[in-house]
C-alpha cells in the first residue's frame, strides 16, 4: 500500500530582481510505500533537497500534489502545518539540529512537549526507545558533551519518538566520520526491517546501498531507479555507482 504519492509535483522560482522564473521539478511523480526504505541521490542543484523541503511540507509547490496516508500536505493550512509536521513526519538532518541548552533527554522530548504530551507519557516512550538505539547513557548529558554519532543517534530517537508516518533524512551520514557513519547505517536498517518508512536525501553511495530502493533526480526530474532486491549492498553499491557515472556523463 503507497504511503506516499507525489503527482507531478512543480517547483518555480523567482528571482527577486530580475524577476527570471527558474524551474526546480518539473512533473515530478513517483510513490513510497508502507515500510519502504528509499534513497534519492542526485548531484548538487538537481532538486532533490528542493523535493525534500516540499514533501517536509516548508515549502509549498508551484503545482501538483503530495499525498501522506491520504491527506494532500498541500491543502493543509499554515495555521495546522506545524502540528501536522510533528504529527506524521520525523526528521534527521546532517547537523543534528540539537539545542545546546537542553540535555539529551529534553532535545528528545521536545516534538512531544510541543504536542502538549504529559511526561509520564514521554518518559515511557523514551525508556522503550533509548536501549534500542544505545543513548541510555546519555540521557543527561548536553550535545556539546557526546561524539557526532552520539548526536546522530538522539536526533534519530527525537524523529522516532513520535511514532511518525514517515522519517525524512537529509544527509544524515554527511557529518559523520566512517565508523559513526557504519553505526547508523546500522540503525537505519533496524528502523526499516521494524516497519518504519524512511525517505532518506544522500550524496553518499554507501549510505543509499542500503536502501530498498534509490531514485535518481536530474534537472528537476526523476531520471532513473534502481531496486534492490536480493542484491548485496557490494552489487547495489557498484549498481548505484554506474547509474551515477551514466547521470553525470549525460547519459539516457
Amino acid at each position: 500500500m503507497s504511503l506516499l504519492q507525489v503527482n507531478q509535483l512543480k517547483k518555480v522560482y523567482t528571482t527577486r530582481f530580475s524577476k527570471q522564473q527558474v524551474e526546480a521539478l518539473k512533473s515530478v511523480s513517483f510513490e513510497v510505500e508502507q515500510g519502504e526504505y528509499v534513497a534519492i541521490m542526485g548531484e548538487s542543484g538537481s532538486g532533490k533537497t528542493t523535493l525534500l523541503n516540499l514533501l517536509a511540507a516548508l515549502d509549498q509547490p508551484s503545482g501538483g500534489q503530495i499525498l501522506l496516508d491520504g491527506t494532500d500536505l498541500t491543502k493543509i493550512t499554515q495555521r495546522q502545518i506545524s502540528a501536522y509536521r510533528r504529527a506524521n513526519l520525523g526528521f534527521v538532518f546532517q547537523d543534528f539540529n540539537l539545542l545546546d541548552t537542553f540535555n539529551v533527554a529534553d532535545n528528545i522530548y521536545l516534538p512531544l512537549v510541543l504536542a502538549k504530551q504529559k511526561h509520564q507519557v514521554m518518559a515511557a516512550k523514551l525508556d522503550k526507545l533509548a536501549p534500542r538505539l544505545k543513548i541510555d547513557g546519555l540521557l543527561e548529558k548536553y550535545p556539546y558533551e557526546i561524539s557526532g554519532g552520539q548526536k546522530q543517534r538522539v536526533a534519530i530517537a527525537r524523529a522516532l519518538i513520535t511514532e511518525p508516518k514517515l522519517i525524512l533524512a537529509d544527509e544524515p551520514t554527511g557529518a559523520l566520520d566512517s565508523k559513526s557513519t557504519d553505526s547508523l547505517l546500522e540503525i537505519f536498517e533496524q528502523i526499516h526491517q521494524s516497519g518504519q518508512t524512511i525517505l532518506m536525501v544522500t550524496h553518499s553511495i554507501k549510505a543509499a546501498s542500503n536502501a530498498s530502493r534509490v531514485l535518481f533526480i536530474k534537472d528537476g526530474q526523476i531520471f532513473h531507479q534502481l531496486y534492490k532486491g536480493d542484491m548485496t549492498n557490494a552489487k547495489m553499491y557498484q549498481k548505484i555507482s554506474d547509474t551515477l557515472t551514466m547521470l553525470l556523463s549525460g547519459g539516457q
